[in-house]
């Protein structure tokens, strides 16, 4: 007769999965910073793991290839960014505020932002790579929800017009940020944030008339 399955097997199971899902994070962390300096296609697996402190066999364990460490940290990238903002916004009432806020930390930083730096890999290789193509679409997709969610918020506290198109123009801004992010972090145009930010206000400022909210008094 077989013996029944030693009862702790199910949340051994559980501890050890959640464990190298937080090991995986925690490489994809700090991966970012080596693969936004030397590039993808410059950086071996045994480099990677040179600077990390792990064999490139090891990174193996936790990620199926280079590429699939790559995107893993570009999603740790996109998730950090949308979880600093959603913290932000528990302090900002405003819309305007919220949305000057995503535009602050979606734009580039300079020749060394390495957030970006990923994208222009991405973007890059999403040329050749359907797979890295649908990773920046998904990401793409959540950005501009972002986005979008934000002007509706404008929308229903008064703080923009009822009659604004807010798909296209959380659409246009993103494209904006997009064309502004290869210009300050190729560094081939003398562009760096402060002029980026002052592109962006300028061609958003007809899109976004700005005026006080309708209810003051009853924010959430």
């Amino acid at each position: 007769m077989a013996a029944p399955p030693h009862p702790a097997a199910g949340p051994v199971t559980a501890i050890r999965t959640t464990r190298r899902h937080l090991k995986r994070d925690a490489i994809a962390r700090a991966a970012i910073e080596p693969l936004s300096k030397r590039g993808l296609r410059n950086v071996t697996l045994t480099d990677l793991g040179a600077e990390l402190g792990m064999s490139g066999a090891h990174l193996l364990y936790y990620f199926e290839s280079k590429t699939d460490l790559f995107m893993a940290a570009l999603r740790m990238v996109e998730r950090d960014l949308r979880d600093q903002a959603l913290e932000a916004f528990e302090a900002l009432p405003s819309a305007r505020d919220r949305w000057d806020h995503l535009i602050e930390t979606g734009a580039p930083a300079g020749l060394n932002d390495s957030g970006l730096l990923m994208w222009l890999e991405a973007w890059s290789e999403a040329v050749h790579d359907p797979g890295m193509r649908a990773l920046i679409s998904e990401l793409e997709q959540q950005w501009q929800a972002l986005l979008v969610d934000t002007l509706r918020y404008a929308v229903a506290r008064g703080e923009l017009p009822d009659s604004m198109d807010v798909d296209s123009t959380a659409e246009g801004v993103s494209a904006l940020l997009d064309g502004l992010t290869i210009r300050v972090i190729v560094g081939y145009r003398s562009l760096d944030h402060a002029a980026a930010m002052r592109l962006v206000g300028q061609f958003t400022s007809p899109l976004l008339p700005w005026r006080e909210p309708h209810d003051p008094e009853g924010e959430q």
